[in-house]
């Protein structure tokens, strides 16, 4: 029997191909979307968790994904947190979509002093940290950033208009791809008294929930997020990222699904005369049946390999062409998509093999 697939795939060669290849398709976009939304968001929880602080404040209501949301606090909020029984320190960030010399958005956060004072610690690779007295526009980048952008220390970028230099490159993994003045950013933006979130540095780790929860109860108009728990919250938040995995595993089936039906019936339909002698021979339908399914399974197989490799190149061909994506693969995903290009294979030969299986041997000799 399985010489026999093979040998109906090898007689075939470019319907195989192109079967193949639709299969890959859809198990390739599939992995790639996956991965990117997974990646992104995990890159997202961690950039935020590695700050070092223990608490964020936000306006009540906020998304917790920064970008989402643009509302924001009071600058006053932030000495009254600071008063509240056990807050060690605190640091406001005001966050901005920027465009740099006409480049892809990125994330600006405007810190000061205070920044570093919650735990934040920029470890620099080349130049300095911002300079707080300078009425200069400095920037800091991160690692990712000063690659994708072919950006050096020394250079002088366009932001909000304006033209910034560049002081430090710092690892990439703490908060935003770039650092500039909170008091410089605002004035720019024209919200000089507005802040989005506020990190929050416990004087006891082991009372962070209980802070948390003094926050909210004593200050009106605001939402906490305990960071130790900012990733899982983060991805419960986006209540239509699982709907939409759904939708696309649903056309990634659909489309495995039709192409196969499509493939095998014309492929029964070719081979009538093929069929009605393995039936006069004694083939039994069960026989048919199984010689159909391994043919489509065979090549859903091919297709799936295919598909994960191509996956992988094209996350490779990506991540070199613009640095600061980020894709994350994972087992589950890959077992899932796996699956659902072998189910499609199944389900589109189904149909075609049962056809096969009930053809009268002598009219399909006979019409041929």
């Amino acid at each position: 029997m399985p010489s026999l697939v093979r040998a109906n795939i090898f007689q075939r060669k470019t319907r195989a191909a192109i079967t193949i290849l639709a299969v890959a398709v859809p198990v390739t976009a599939v992995l790639l979307i996956v991965g990117l939304s997974n990646g992104t968001l995990a890159e997202l929880a961690d950039r935020m968790e590695s700050v070092g602080a223990d608490i964020i404040v936000q306006p009540a209501g906020s998304s917790r994904l920064l970008g989402l949301s643009s509302t924001t606090l009071r600058e006053a909020v932030v000495e009254v947190i600071q008063q509240v029984e056990g807050v060690q320190a605190v640091a406001p960030i005001y966050f901005w979509s920027a465009m740099v010399s006409g480049g892809a958005p990125v994330n600006a956060w405007g810190i000061d002093p205070r920044f570093e004072q919650v735990g934040a610690s920029l470890t620099y690779l080349d130049g300095r940290g911002l300079d707080w007295n300078s009425s200069e526009l400095e920037m800091v980048v991160d690692r990712r950033f000063a690659e994708a952008n072919n950006v050096s220390v020394g250079d002088n970028v366009d932001m909000l208009g304006a033209e910034w230099k560049v002081v430090g490159t710092a690892h990439a993994g703490i908060g935003a791809r770039i650092y500039v003045r909170l008091s410089r950013l605002r004035e720019l933006v024209g919200q000089p008294t507005r802040v989005h979130l506020i990190f929050v540095k416990a004087d006891r780790l082991d009372q962070t929930g209980e802070l948390s929860a003094r926050i909210e109860t004593e200050i009106p108009g605001v939402q906490t997020t305990v960071l130790e728990e900012y990733s899982t919250m983060v991805f419960e938040s986006i209540a239509g990222l699982n709907i939409f995995r759904a939708v696309l595993a649903g056309v990634a089936v659909s489309l495995s699904f039709l192409v196969i039906l499509l493939a095998m019936y014309t492929s029964i339909i070719e081979r009538t005369r093929e069929i009605g002698i393995l039936k006069a021979l004694g083939g039994s339908k069960l026989y048919i049946v199984l010689t159909i399914m391994q043919e489509s399974m065979l090549l859903s197989l091919l297709g799936v390999v295919g598909g994960y490799g191509l996956s992988r190149f094209s996350a490779a061909m990506l991540v070199a062409a613009y640095p600061t994506l980020m894709i994350q693969f994972s087992y589950p995903w890959t077992l899932a998509a796996s699956a659902l290009g072998m189910l499609g294979g199944i389900l589109g030969s189904f149909y075609p093999a049962i056809l096969a299986a009930g053809q009268d041997p002598v009219r399909a000799l006979r019409d041929e």
